[in-house]
């Protein structure tokens, strides 16, 4: 029985498992049991599944989630996933945004977002997160305008933030940004820091790219330094968060180079960790649904490293279709058996937790 059936039994139990202490006591104290992957997928419709990592009887059935706000939202997109909450959007118009505790089968619609004329807005840019210092959850929403009438990527970006803890949350204009990030969602939460990679530019005929950080406390993006690897200027690329460090994973050549920033912020704590060669599962579907040209943006490779687990395996999804694992001990790969995967899918790293998003919105997680 789980700690959320014990909801059930009578009304004190269910009490007791709603506190929010025992929410903190539950994740501070989480194992690779509690590991499950978020499995969205978009066609035929906007779909989410969950499914655990390691099951104890060695079975991975694929759970389709059921979300009651179907019928008003039916086609959603994920930010992303922290401390067992899913923040959500609208594909269509990037508003409303949903916070999503699967477990507890609970969710909550935040504050409408209000713009300047909605025909304006080019593309959105969001980020979720918490800081473990400030306890604050807080979603941050980037907008950017179009400039002229073939503008598809937009300028001039304004960026804001709602802050889940308000007893009334609103959305703050924290100010313009100059840059120009390339993935919708962010893809990286280290340090209370959130962040992204920005679109190659060219000057004085070198391509480049940066790496972003947007700090949850103090709000402020700040450019972070790169590992002395050209990959990052290619477009098969990624960021991830591997044993709490920053890490890049560059993919070109038939190889699959994994950087770890070892020191946050210092450039030369920047260490190529692993290669790991390319792989197609031979029990990967052929099959794939019609291409979809993406409204916000780039969504990633085929090759994409997803976690490291404490056995020093690498989760991996490849090609939206298939996840595998890693071991670097003996360089083998192992085509992971998940009963009921869509045809093609991204994936999320998510932690069961108790928390309640109804008593997010009116206190913060205490110490």
């Amino acid at each position: 029985m789980s700690l959320l059936d014990c909801k059930l039994v009578s009304r004190l139990w269910y009490t007791s498992v709603k506190l929010p202490s025992l929410a903190d006591m539950h994740l501070n104290h989480a194992t690779e049991d509690d590991l499950y992957l978020i499995l969205f997928s978009d066609w035929p419709k906007s779909t989410l599944q969950l499914v655990q990592v390691r099951h104890p009887e060695g079975t991975r059935t694929v759970k389709t989630l059921k979300t009651t706000f179907d019928s008003v939202f039916p086609e959603f997109e994920v930010v992303g996933s922290c401390n067992g909450l899913v923040c959500l959007y609208n594909y269509h118009f990037d508003d409303p945004l949903y916070i999503l505790n699967p477990f507890a089968v609970e969710y909550r619609e935040l504050p409408r977002f209000e713009a300047s004329p909605p025909s304006n807005i080019c593309r959105v840019v969001f980020g979720f997160g918490f800081h473990p210092k400030t306890k604050d959850y807080k979603v941050i929403k980037i907008v950017y305008y179009k400039q002229r009438n073939n503008d598809l990527f937009g300028g001039n970006p304004e960026a804001f933030v709602l802050i889940l803890a308000n007893v009334t949350p609103t959305w703050r204009n924290i100010g313009k940004i100059g840059y120009d990030l390339s993935s919708p969602t962010s893809k990286a939460l280290v340090n209370g820091k959130l962040h992204w990679l920005t679109f190659i530019r060219v000057q004085e005929e070198v391509s480049y790219r940066e790496i972003i950080s947007f700090d949850l406390e103090t709000e402020q993006f700040q450019v972070v330094p790169r590992p002395s690897c050209g990959g990052l200027n290619q477009s098969n690329y990624h960021l991830v968060t591997l044993r709490g460090c920053l890490s890049a994973v560059v993919t070109g050549g038939g190889s699959n180079e994994i950087w770890v920033m070892k020191v946050y912020n210092v450039q030369t704590s920047w260490s190529k960790e692993l290669v790991i060669g390319n792989y197609v599962p031979h029990g990967m579907p052929m099959a794939a649904p019609p291409s979809r040209r993406k409204k916000n943006g780039y969504q990633g490779g085929a090759f994409r490293v997803l976690c490291g687990l404490k056995n020093g395996e690498m989760l991996i999804l490849h090609s939206k279709r298939s996840i595998v694992s890693y071991d670097p001990k003996n360089g083998e790969f192992k085509e992971l058996n998940f009963q009921g995967l869509p045809l093609e899918f991204e994936a999320t790293v998510h932690m069961g937790s108790l928390i309640s998003v109804h008593t997010l919105f009116s206190m913060k997680i205490k110490e």
